[in-house]
């Protein structure tokens, strides 16, 4: 997942008697932290219940499922340089086998995507199943195995891609493989589509593919992807599954000063370097306007069921709890919830003379900012110059994506509850809001309904850990586990 955000993160619970700065502390947890969530305060009750498919013998699909995993693993799709068409042929020759129609597609050399498709009768439009093919480096002096030596250590399954996500792309994948050899009758094509380069920000992935093949979309009502967040206790009680509908976006931006160039033994005020330094020491300076839009609302509001007393009617009515300013100084003092409520700018890269004793003409500077849901991008800019207030100095997009979200009651939204409501009963609904960012946003600008969501349930402890670190890996009962929970989900929606 771009950033360090996990779509396979639980978040341990926290007893009862608590205090406001834990349960804070909690919820900062859940919204935040690799892609998290609030949870919602619709429970998993009222829907009854869908009898599931017949026949599946789920240890076996368990140990089918690990095989692919570890082969999977063994496949080094790091990025850069990528080299996910090696990914792409190792799901294409399965496809053929099983007799599934399929396509594979190169962006670039050594860059490659895999569509997949079983047909429904098209009465109803279809569901992607979205996944990324590549992964984030590794050092290997870190690691107690092999990043691609897909090992198998007690009760976890170890490698680069492990919960980010190779895991779930292969959950994805079994998901087609036994609808395919059950001959399920489907209402709703079901695409299977595992893209290039998410982790540098999906251009020559997602980004590519939604603009140069739009047709084998299919039109799709609902995607589904990484960026979810489940909510487990320690003895394995579900207390709640994320479905995330809406992300903070990227715009990663280049600024570049302009000033007189020579000699460094003759100081110039105006260079291009001081011009910089004191437009990133405005930025350092400057907070953006709080800014509580409809989706934070909503996911505060949906947590507040977990709280109590005056903590729960605060998070209840978030409009009205920050007309108190203590109340939001609580959340102003804490970076991450910060985020949530703002534009966020974090200065990282700075470029400018290649020599000591020389004055540049041009110094640069790239800044990470991300907007909130529904934000503009050119009126970003625009305040952006009016912070730095310098016409020497340029502003240029370098990746940059319109804020959006989707619906938070709909066809799959059921779906996932019924399913949750089998499996785990008295679970709740969350509505995750990402502080990262996925390639989801491409599909909801082409206007399908796109959420992040992790079938894989169990305490931290025995799910996995490592995104983006050392020694990445899964457990195997959660993920087997969550194979059936996301199966069963896809079942219900498109047959």
């Amino acid at each position: 997942m771009t950033d360090n955000n996990s779509t396979n993160n639980n978040i341990n619970v926290i007893g009862s008697r608590i205090g406001y700065a834990a349960r804070l502390g909690l919820l900062l947890l859940m919204m935040i932290a690799r892609g998290a969530g609030a949870v919602a305060q619709t429970p998993a009750t009222g829907s009854a219940p869908v009898v599931g498919p017949t026949g599946v013998q789920w240890e076996e699909v368990g140990r089918e499922a690990n095989d692919l995993l570890l082969r999977y693993l063994r496949i080094d799709t790091t990025n850069p340089p990528g080299n996910e068409i090696a990914a792409a042929g190792f799901f294409a020759a399965i496809c053929q086998r099983e007799g599934i129609e399929h396509r594979v597609f190169e962006p670039a050399p050594g860059r490659g995507i895999i569509w997949a498709r079983l047909r429904g009768d098209g009465s109803q439009r279809p569901l992607i199943l979205l996944n990324h093919l590549d992964v984030v480096p590794h050092s290997p002096e870190h690691w107690s195995t092999g990043a691609f030596a897909g090992t198998i250590k007690g009760d976890f399954i170890y490698g680069r891609g492990a919960m980010d996500m190779k895991s779930l792309g292969i959950a994805q994948f079994m998901a087609m493989l036994l609808l395919n050899r059950a001959r399920v009758p489907l209402r709703r094509d079901l695409i299977f589509l595992g893209t290039a380069d998410e982790e540098a920000g999906g251009l020559m992935g997602a980004g590519w593919f939604v603009r140069n093949h739009p047709e084998l979309l299919g039109k799709a009502e609902f995607l589904l992807n990484e960026g979810g967040s489940n909510y487990v206790e320690d003895d394995g009680r579900v207390r709640a599954v994320g479905i995330s509908p809406a992300e903070k976006t990227p715009a990663w931006l280049r600024l570049t000063a302009r000033g007189e160039p020579g000699h460094a033994s003759i100081p110039r005020a105006e260079s291009s370097v001081n011009r910089l330094l004191r437009a990133l020491s405005r930025l350092v300076d400057y907070s953006s306007p709080l800014k509580l839009t409809p989706a934070v609302e909503q996911a505060f509001r949906s947590f507040s069921p977990l709280m109590e007393g005056r903590e729960a009617a605060r998070f209840a009515n978030l409009r009205a709890a920050i007309t108190d300013p203590d109340f939001v100084m609580s959340l102003e003092a804490d970076p991450p919830m910060k985020a949530l409520f703002h534009n966020t700018i974090s200065i990282t890269m700075l470029s400018g003379s290649s020599k000591i004793n020389v004055i540049p003409p041009l110094a640069t500077a790239e800044i990470d900012t991300r907007l909130v849901p529904g934000e503009n991008l050119a009126r970003w800019i625009e305040e952006i110059r009016g912070v730095i207030r310098d016409p020497n100095i340029s502003i240029e997009p370098i990746l940059a994506f319109e804020g959006n979200e989707s619906p938070t009651e709909t066809a799959l939204v059921r779906s996932i509850r019924a399913t949750l409501v089998r499996r785990h009963p008295g679970a709740l609904i969350t509505h995750p809001v990402v502080a990262g960012f996925t390639d989801s946003h491409y599909f909801r600008e082409a206007g399908i309904a796109s959420y992040g969501f992790s079938p894989f349930l169990a305490p931290p402890g025995r799910l996995g850990q490592g995104y983006h670190g050392n020694d990445e890996r899964i457990g195997r009962e959660a993920f087997t586990a969550g194979i059936r929970f996301l199966y069963e989900a896809v079942e219900d929606l498109a047959r």
